[in-house]
């Protein structure tokens, strides 16, 4: 996008969000109808700008004047909602357009996401929209409100039931008018207020980014949330994210179309395309942004970032009035990938003070204490400020069970987290029963963590924000005019392998040797020039996987073999289905592997050039054992994903093999991705499997990739 048409964006946010004047049309006494319950809701929370109701067949709405159009006001409108049925609405928007109306938030659904009739309305009004110069927020949502402007058109029941809008410092954005509202409902048992929220539905002209962009720069905005079904520019998102974190304000959220079904769901609610998660997931995590899987799980963690210190280390002290409370949670404490935090022997000799041995130990177990220890006055305190002291302790888990003096309890550990460098995370495992250790919390402010598991989330993202880094860059201007060369006389479709370890070679990856022969003759004298044993491949503009046709034969150890495979492999091409050409045969040196790799770039349609690197050999798609990068991916980052493998050990010395030279395996990677980055779209699939790596030695023994001109 432009960025005269990113200005105009952003200034229809800000216009939509602190409105001089809004129209609402579909305006009713009823208040179960749209135009009833958001007129109320604006009436409700104290809107300080002019509110017009529209209704052609009353002349009171709610005890005030009604208006038959928006042209009938005579005064410039902000903001028009749209609550009427669909075969009105294009007769509605006409109206504003001719009355000068700047944005329109557009509630009525039926629209692209109903299927191809609704789609075409919908471009109808965007290009009435567009001709007049309004912007468009919808439609098929449920509005969005501003808090510190005391402005909501967001219909929703959290709204209705509380009476006020809670001010506060997360910035939520979601695809989804129903979830905004259960998530507003948490926010609000946790005490806790958005800056702003919108919801978007269909996207159909403002969007996901332009709501993103403005939160980047709002002073209210600390934190950012995001419900998100689909974008429509997968750039600029994760451009915004990268700004979102070079200004120090965390990116959360949900991403819904992870799977097929997933997928399915959110194409029939607001006709976004999902797009491939993984793709997705790459790219946002190495912008910087942080993913969650549950959208109340969201609302916690965002809140949790805007009153919780950051942990200092992964190390994490569970603390509990139960003993098997505390275990439990120190298993999920490891199974996070976190620490189970041991407290040094300093720490335990200044905790000796205030109880038995036995006690002064993690998990802390309260309950274990004896009661005339804990008479001492802020007896809990100071063993919280003992523990959290250690500098082997990263952060706190309070796991409050069933116990005497809860709500006291709550209250220390809000103390705590104003006082403390490192957070305690609370967890309220009494139920009902710890209602009133809930109600201290909320009144506090703190957050009050549904489950253990919804904790240690936070914890664990929080340091991995906190720790983030992205190496930049500079590119191989040596590599780039080499491959440039190659690649000029490359011919759409699928590139042979000789010619794709030619590219591979000059982009710096080593490659097996290996001639084109297209004789038994020239076999035979590239066999003998390459020394022995050699390995011979079939070579077809049609055959992608050679090994499935009987096209690669290993271990050739003399000119007769080669004779006698040469014609075999030949003969091999008769008997594929369709039929397909004999190109040659690729002789090459054979190379040994301890272990099988597989390094590959492909595009994709919204996010670019994507790295993939796994454990590979013919079982790769039976073991699904790759991680997926942006192709931009710096070495940490790269060695980060290797390491994550499942079977990592593999190339880490198992079984007394030799461990594999890591620097060169991330080099060779980045060199892939290098590649991909550079000739973008041009290059939809580039593959090397097997990458036979030895200890030091590493070579790609087969490649494949496809051109597009």
């Amino acid at each position: 996008m432009a960025p005269v048409e990113i200005a105009a964006s952003l200034q229809a946010v800000r216009t939509a969000l602190d409105p001089r004047a809004i129209a609402v049309l579909g305006a009713s006494d009823e208040l179960t109808k749209w135009g009833g319950s958001m007129l109320a809701l604006l009436r409700k929370f104290g809107f300080r700008g002019a509110v017009y109701p529209v209704n052609p067949r009353a002349d009171l709405v709610q005890g005030m004047k009604a208006w038959p159009s928006v042209q009938a006001i005579g005064q410039p409108v902000d903001v028009a909602l749209i609550a009427v049925p669909q075969q009105r609405t294009e007769a509605a928007f006409e109206d504003c357009a001719a009355a000068g109306v700047k944005v329109i938030l557009m509630v009525t659904s039926q629209f692209a996401e109903s299927g191809a009739e609704g789609a075409a309305l919908q471009d109808r009004l965007l290009a009435i929209a567009r001709r007049a110069g309004m912007r468009i927020i919808g439609p098929n949502c449920m509005g969005y409100f501003n808090s510190h402007a005391d402005m909501s058109l967001l219909n929703s029941q959290a709204l209705m039931r509380n009476d006020r809008l809670i001010k506060g410092e997360v910035a939520l954005i979601s695809q989804s008018g129903a979830l905004a509202g259960a998530m507003l409902a948490r926010a609000y048992d946790l005490g806790v207020g958005f800056s702003f929220c919108v919801s978007l539905g269909n996207q159909a002209d403002l969007e996901v980014c332009d709501f993103l962009e403005h939160a980047i720069d709002d002073a209210h905005s600390r934190v950012i949330a995001l419900y998100v079904e689909g974008v429509k520019d997968g750039a600029r998102f994760v451009d915004l994210l990268r700004r979102a974190r070079a200004a120090g304000k965390p990116v959360l959220i949900v991403k819904a179309g992870r799977t097929a079904l997933g997928q399915q769901a959110v194409q029939s609610h607001t006709a976004s395309l999902a797009g491939e998660f993984r793709a997705f997931e790459s790219q946002v995590r190495h912008a910087g942004a942080v993913l969650v899987d549950d959208f109340l799980e969201l609302v916690a963690q965002a809140a949790a970032w805007t009153r919780l210190p950051a942990p200092s280390g992964p190390q994490v002290a569970v603390l509990s009035g139960s003993g098997g409370g505390g275990a439990v949670a120190s298993d999920l404490v490891g199974e996070s990938g976190l620490q189970a935090a041991t407290l040094s022997p300093a720490t335990v000799q200044t905790l000796l003070a205030l109880m038995p041995e036995a006690g002064a130990h993690l998990p802390f177990d309260l309950g274990a204490v004896p009661g005339p220890s804990r008479a001492t006055p802020d007896w809990l305190r100071q063993v919280l400020e003992t523990m959290l002291a250690d500098p082997d302790v990263g952060a706190g888990l309070f796991l409050m069970t069933t116990m005497p003096e809860m709500a006291a309890t709550a209250a220390t550990v809000v103390d705590i987290n104003r006082a403390s460098a490192k957070p305690v995370a609370f967890v309220n495992a009494a139920s009902s029963a710890g209602a009133e250790a809930g109600a201290k919390l909320k009144a506090e402010g703190l957050v009050n963590f549904a489950n253990i598991k919804e904790a240690l989330g936070y914890l664990r993202n929080r340091l991995a924000w906190e720790r983030y880094d992205n190496e930049a860059l500079a590119p191989d201007s040596r590599a780039q005019t080499a491959i440039k060369t190659i690649v000029n006389g490359f011919q759409p479709g699928l590139v042979s392998e000789f010619d794709a370890k030619r590219l591979l070679a000059a982009a710096g990856i080593p490659v097996t040797r290996g001639e084109l022969a297209r004789s038994e003759d020239e076999a035979v004298q590239a066999a003998a020039a390459i020394g022995w044993p050699v390995v011979m491949k079939l070579v077809s503009a049609q055959i992608s996987h050679k090994s499935d046709v009987g096209g690669v034969v290993l271990n050739v150890t003399d000119a007769h073999a080669v004779r006698s495979h040469f014609r075999a492999l030949q003969q091999a091409v008769k008997n594929v289905p369709g039929g397909a050409t004999f190109d040659g045969c690729l002789v090459q040196q054979q190379a040994r592997a301890d272990v099988e790799v597989l390094i590959g770039t492909h595009w994709d349609p919204q996010f670019g050039a994507m790295l993939m690197i796994g454990i590979g050999g013919t079982l790769v798609e039976l073991l699904k054992d790759t991680a997926l990068l942006p192709a931009s991916a710096g070495p940490h980052a790269i060695r980060r994903a290797v390491e994550g493998l499942r079977l990592f050990p593999l190339l880490d010395g198992y079984r007394g093999k030799p461990r594999a030279k890591l620097d060169a395996l991330v080099g060779v990677a980045q060199r892939f991705g290098q590649l991909a980055t550079q000739l973008g779209e041009r290059l939809p699939e580039c593959e090397a499997n097997p990458v036979m790596v030895a200890g030091d030695s590493l070579v790609v023994a087969d490649a494949r990739a496809v051109w597009r001109v």
